[in-house]
């Protein structure tokens, strides 16, 4: 099993050296950098500029392991995914470079000039229409994505990007990939924790496209309360803060909930109500807080699908 393993990671490998659509062999020396954007776990991403241009872009700098020359399958999924997608609410993939040695990869990228972790981190408060505006766009980014049968696995306020003109990009796609229902134990480590929904966080590998909208609701939030709604220190802390917040789930709510591992092993407090109301101090026929609760439905058969939570009567 792991030799075919690696014979497979080796051909993907020699299809995207061959494969002029992903690559173009050739050197980074066109750009300049101008500074450092962010870090993260596949690499360090850059603002540059091209030479006799004023042009700005984000370049992604991958390195690939030098001495089996490895390449990271999930910056290969990443690469595969940006490029099948186009639309405006997605950031947009420039090009690709691979260095001369072939121990780097450079993925060139549309440059954003600011991000909501740190429009929000910056204590500026959003209005109602902004909140919509901007909700919006994210929703007609994932019904995009969905509508492939993509699902992200990793939003959050600091993947979503804003532009001088106020268009919204969802970026980083490394921990993307193609839902597929016929296979459907996928990885646990995904979404980071505090955007993380509670069927993962229970053990479920058999989750869907809804875990995407679960990481929505955190968002808007976000965006209503001005700092995260669930800073969770753990997977067992963050659980409790869910349930705290919006009532400890039954099989009443949630026809599987016993049968996920977690559950099993571990006995939790019970909140018999939702605080989501009080916490945001909105009436309980207010139509945001209508849209919240069906973001963070516990079930997600019974979490709102993406359509609808665009069409829904709040956004309007």
């Amino acid at each position: 099993m792991y030799e075919t393993y690696k014979i497979f990671k080796y051909e993907i490998y020699k299809a995207i050296l061959s494969n002029k659509k992903y690559f173009k062999k050739m050197g980074s020396s066109n750009f300049i950098k101008l500074g450092l954007i962010d870090t993260g776990t596949y690499g360090k991403v850059f603002k540059i500029k091209k030479i006799n241009s004023n042009s700005l872009y984000a370049c992604k700098e991958i390195r690939i392991e030098s001495k089996k020359r490895k390449f990271l399958f999930n910056n290969f999924r990443e690469i595969n995914l940006t490029l099948s997608v186009i639309h405006p609410n997605l950031i947009f993939t420039r090009g690709t470079v691979l260095n001369k040695t072939v121990d780097e990869m450079i993925i060139i990228l549309e440059y954003c000039e600011y991000d909501l972790k740190s429009i929000i981190e910056s204590k500026l408060k959003f209005n109602l229409l902004q909140i919509k505006l901007i909700l919006r766009q994210l929703l007609r980014a994932l019904c995009i994505l969905h509508d492939n049968n993509i699902i992200h696995r990793d939003l959050k306020t600091s993947n979503i990007l804003l532009n001088k003109k106020g268009i919204l990009k969802i970026c980083d796609f490394g921990m993307a990939r193609v839902f597929c229902p016929l296979n459907k134990n996928m990885t646990q480590g995904v979404i980071t924790l505090w955007y993380r929904p509670p069927e993962i966080l229970l053990g479920n590998s058999q989750y869907t496209k809804a875990v995407d909208l679960w990481s929505i609701g955190c968002i808007f939030a976000e965006l209503i309360f001005s700092e995260v709604l669930l800073p969770g220190k753990s997977e067992l802390d963050q659980l409790s803060k869910i349930f705290f917040l919006m009532g400890t789930p039954t099989t009443d709510i949630w026809i599987n909930l016993h049968s996920l591992p977690t559950v099993q092993k571990i006995i939790f407090p019970i909140h018999l109500y939702s605080n989501l109301s009080k916490k945001f101090n909105f009436s309980k026929k207010s139509k945001l807080l209508d849209l919240l609760q069906r973001l963070f439905t516990y079930d997600p058969i019974k979490r709102i699908h993406v359509h609808c939570a665009l069409n829904h009567t709040f956004l309007k």
